[in-house]
């Protein structure tokens, strides 16, 4: 007895790639609650020590960070809808290659911006 083919090979490969979309959804999820946290931390600093509008330029620096925060979670959201639909289409084309170009540059970005926040801290 002959199993019947499935109607899509790729089953697997989508499979995959949806996991991967989910994992970019639960780390662009996390960068915008951090980001959201170090505004709303900043703030609070701001109530305790019952801060002058003036001399508000203390915290404003976390303010911009837990901003960009935000930001970067939302473009890492589009990126990783963008990867996902982009990746599918390659899938059903059956002409997939991996992206190492930009894996690599996206490795090289997370070190320097780690290494500078790094310096900062220090």
């Amino acid at each position: 007895m002959d199993s019947p083919s499935p109607k899509n090979r790729h089953v697997a490969e989508h499979l995959a790639n949806e996991r991967t979309l989910l994992a970019w959804i639960r780390t662009s999820i996390a960068v915008i609650t951090l980001g959201v946290a170090i505004n709303r931390f900043s703030l609070f600093l701001m109530e305790v020590h019952q801060l002058a509008p003036e001399s508000r330029v203390s915290n404003l620096h976390a303010e911009k960070v837990g901003i960009g925060l935000v930001a970067l979670g939302i473009v890492l959201l589009c990126g990783g809808t963008w990867h996902y639909l982009h990746v599918g289409r390659t899938i059903e084309n059956e002409t997939y290659r991996p992206a190492n170009r930009t894996l690599v540059l996206t490795s090289l970005a997370i070190v320097v911006v780690g290494g500078s926040a790094l310096i900062w801290l220090f």
